[in-house]
């Protein structure tokens, strides 16, 4: 569940990604506003140059207002595993790829993401095109992951956590 933003929050997160500067003064007072240009521009958000992978993770998950629990919750992967990769201990591909759902990343970001983790993945065969596209979903769509997990069993890959599988809560 994410916490209610004050409206100055809202205002500083507007000048975090109002990189056009676009944003007009007679919008300051209405939080709906607010929310709408920061819904339409949050692929903005992207990692300065001193960010890690889990630097820039951790800025997003207080920018979008989510929790550690939150991501577990929504990934399948533990509360502790979920500290370390955020504090750049060890990453396996899969639960690295299930964050990235379970952020709800838009494609700049996703892009930025994966260039800080170092990975890459093949755009041309049946197991990624399931990834990306969940990925894509995970924007609109909290239970993204069991989705996509469930998907990749179903065409017989393995799934990235075990959300949405029958080995999840064993």
């Amino acid at each position: 569940m994410k916490y209610i933003l004050e409206h100055n929050d809202l205002l500083e997160k507007v000048k975090i990604i109002d990189v056009r500067h676009e944003f007009q003064k007679e919008w300051e007072n209405d939080t709906e506003m607010l929310k709408t240009f920061i819904d339409l521009n949050i692929g903005n958000f992207l990692p300065g140059d001193e960010d890690t992978f889990g630097s820039y993770l951790t800025n997003l998950m207080h920018f979008k207002g989510l929790t550690k629990t939150i991501l577990a919750e929504r990934t399948g992967i533990s509360y502790n595993t979920i500290f370390k990769y955020l504090s750049d201990y060890g990453r396996k591909k899969p639960y690295t790829l299930a964050l990235m759902i379970g952020f709800g990343l838009e494609p700049t970001q996703i892009d930025a993401v994966f260039s800080l983790a170092e990975l890459r993945i093949d755009r041309h065969c049946t197991e990624n095109n399931i990834i990306n596209r969940y990925m894509l979903l995970g924007r609109s769509d909290d239970n993204a992951v069991a989705k996509c997990n469930q998907a990749l069993m179903k065409f017989g890959f393995e799934p990235l956590t075990d959300l949405g599988t029958d080995a999840y809560g064993k």
